[in-house]
């Protein structure tokens, strides 16, 4: 399959970007930095060889200074911990909550922190991020539980006029594209709009994640992290809607904006997604970034293209809350 910088648009059509060319799945990274991979590719060989504690312990401690003109503000919804993060004159009524990635086993509110302030700075909206409940100790259902419980609670308290928009990253892009599913299931009301960069939709043993050897640079699915999926979802049915989010009934889903890296495991299943919302009429842009790999967004300060890819993530945000 050939694959490049693209956006799949609700008219069922390809649009090429000016600078895009073709690529195949084989093709080496060719747009990062030395340092950039130098760096993934030591994160990678510490990560097959630390504990699952270890790793919590270093996730954690990736914090970024928050800038002065963003407050941040711990709260405690429906027993869930939670963390605001406020530009100054932000409104109170348009919201952007943030789900983390982190293989639904690994990653908190100071994890958390770093794209969220990345979104709140970009877009000078209120960002809302999450503390769910982990896994293996608490497996399936329990992060989707969390995040249902926070999202209905933003709902019934923020005001008649509230918008949201939901962006979730990896696992956290799961979690995101889950809750539609949820939502769509009980009749709830769904947010303004939804962005998930390099989502994990597919959870079965037939998805890429399980069979694909695309990029050894950073692949957060790969060797020994595969268990993280296994601990997730225990013996539940992996082609439940809410555990792969592919399997679901993906008709009347609101506006969704895509980001996945060429390179990365998930590449198939992500634009498997993405396809299967177009058809079913969803108004979905999926943008293909060459040479990038699973979650580089969060790579802001050391890459031009995580930096040119979350401008336009804020792009959408504000475009689907300004004057709603």
């Amino acid at each position: 399959m050939l694959i490049g910088n693209y956006l799949v648009t609700s008219k069922n059509t390809v649009k090429s970007e000016s600078n895009a060319s073709l690529i195949y799945k084989n093709e080496k990274p060719d747009k990062v930095s030395e340092t950039l991979r130098a760096l993934n590719i030591k994160k990678a060989k510490e990560g097959r060889t630390a504990s699952l504690e270890q790793k919590r312990i270093e996730i954690e401690k990736q914090i970024v200074p928050t800038p002065s003109n963003i407050k941040i503000k711990g709260d405690n919804i429906e027993g869930t911990k939670v963390e605001w993060l406020i530009p100054n004159g932000s409104s109170e009524d348009k919201i952007v909550f943030y789900i983390h990635g982190g293989g639904w086993s690994r990653g908190g509110l100071g994890f958390s922190r770093n794209l969220g302030t990345i979104l709140a700075r970009e877009t000078g909206y209120r960002v809302l991020t999450i503390q769910y409940r982990l896994s293996p100790e608490n497996p399936y259902p329990a992060a989707l539980t969390d995040v249902e419980k926070v999202y209905n609670y933003l709902g019934k308290n923020t005001g008649p006029n509230s918008k949201v928009v939901i962006v979730g990253d990896s696992a956290g892009g799961n979690l995101a594209f889950a809750l539609l599913n949820k939502i769509k299931s009980s009749n709830g009301n769904y947010p303004t709009a939804v962005v998930g960069f390099s989502p994990a939709t597919d959870l079965t043993k037939e998805s890429q994640l399980y069979t694909s050897d695309l990029d050894s640079i950073h692949a957060s699915y790969h060797g020994n992290d595969i268990n993280i999926v296994d601990t997730y979802v225990g013996n539940n049915n992996r082609k439940n809607p809410l555990i792969s989010p592919l399997y679901g009934d993906l008709k009347g889903l609101p506006p969704m904006l895509i980001h996945a890296g060429a390179r990365e495991e998930l590449i198939d299943d992500i634009l498997a997604y993405a396809a299967k919302a177009n058809a079913n009429g969803v108004e979905v842009t999926c943008k293909v970034w060459r040479g990038m790999f699973h979650d580089f967004q969060l790579m802001d300060k050391a890459s031009s293209i995580s930096k040119q890819a979350n401008a336009e993530i804020a792009q959408f945000i504000k475009q689907h809350l300004e004057n709603r």
